[in-house]
């Protein structure tokens, strides 16, 4: 699993120049680059070794914190459930950005799938997606982890739960669960959102919305100053576009956009959506398209085809309408994630997956 962490660093450099450090992973191997924005290119400067795989993290609103989530489980529905599940903070160095563990790990129960850090650096947030439940943990004042917070009930974050984000005002929680499609002689199982009221780590359930068969919520990204929401949809591979009030999300998207550059790839075996965030400046949304089918020919095995890409859409400034603009090649299989440089000119992107392609009469 690959996770793509990039930071500001804060501390002057030697030219006293403002520094980005780019943080990310490939199963148990966390490392820190420094961006050349000028160049466009990445600089290895160390990494660190974690316990398990990473599956998220995510980091302290100070920017002095780490919190990641690691497991040796296998991924999806039917991968196997693994030993070794564990939230772990590393503090990162004030010159560097090097990262080091810091404090205790706090064993998990299964794998964890995500985590975020609510907007005042006191929990870290921890989406399981077997059990399709949220964990709140304690974040105390130096940074380390603390208890888990006590539950009135168990928070149902939905089938296949997949994120876990905090709204912007820090008062409510949205899970989205992506749902599961059939398989193995098992039914479809629907997507859906929940929304919890926060106080003091505490989560109550204020609503559930289930998606329409075939829809399953991924990721989601709150607008930096407007009341806007944008969600990719995973099972659907779209876009959707929601008003926020007062923590909670219209219950129905203002807007359905199709992501795909050939909507002839939709029930491709699959093609899914990916990962959505919106640009530093409020003016666009990007949405990933996903696929890593597979055929087998003789002893061989090659990619099947879809579309590994980056749908660009325009955010109208009055309404939040995403049109779409342009599909941008991933230049590999099945990206795991992406980020912003802090200018907004760059993009860096993560693929997770490796795998012999065929075209014409040549492989690659």
């Amino acid at each position: 699993l690959v996770f793509v962490g990039i930071m500001v660093s804060a501390l002057p450099s030697v030219t006293s120049a403002e520094k980005t450090v780019v943080y990310t992973s490939l199963g148990e191997e966390l490392s820190r680059y420094e961006l050349d924005a000028e160049k466009a290119a990445l600089v290895k400067a160390g990494s660190v070794t974690l316990p398990a795989n990473l599956q998220f993290a995510a980091f302290h609103p100070s920017s002095r914190y780490l919190y990641a989530v690691v497991s040796n489980a296998g991924s999806g529905t039917l991968g196997a459930a693994g030993d070794t599940h564990l939230l772990s903070s590393l503090k990162l160095d004030a010159k560097t950005g090097a990262l080091q563990p810091y404090g205790p790990q706090v064993i998990l129960p299964e794998r964890p799938i995500h985590v975020t850090v609510d907007r005042a650096g006191r929990y870290a947030l921890v989406a399981f997606n077997k059990s399709g439940t949220v964990r709140v943990y304690q974040i105390l004042k130096d940074g380390s982890l603390g208890e888990e917070v006590a539950q009135a009930t168990k928070p149902d974050g939905g089938i296949f739960t997949h994120q876990v984000g905090v709204s912007p005002d820090n008062a409510s929680v949205i899970a989205l669960a992506r749902g599961n499609e059939a398989v193995q002689g098992r039914a479809a199982e629907i997507g859906s959102r929940s929304t919890f009221n926060f106080a003091d780590g505490k989560l109550t359930l204020v609503e559930k919305v289930a998606y329409d068969d075939g829809i399953g919520p991924r990721h989601l990204a709150f607008h930096p100053t407007q009341p806007w929401v944008y969600v990719g949809i995973e099972r659907g591979s779209k876009l959707f576009m929601h008003t926020i009030k007062d923590g909670v999300l219209s219950k129905d998207a203002l807007y359905k956009e199709e992501a795909l550059q050939d909507l002839g790839n939709m029930h491709r075996d699959r093609q899914k959506g990916g990962v959505v965030m919106v640009h530093p400046s409020g003016k666009f949304v990007y949405v990933t398209n996903r696929a890593d089918g597979t055929v087998k020919e003789g002893n061989e095995t090659f990619w099947a085809g879809g579309e590994n890409n980056i749908a660009v859409f325009a955010i109208d400034e009055k309404t939040g309408k995403p049109t779409l603009i342009q599909h941008v090649d991933g230049q590999g299989i099945e990206m795991r994630t992406f980020g912003f440089d802090p200018s907004g000119k760059l993009l860096i992107a993560a693929n997770q997956k490796t795998m012999k392609v065929r075209d014409g009469g040549n492989v690659s």
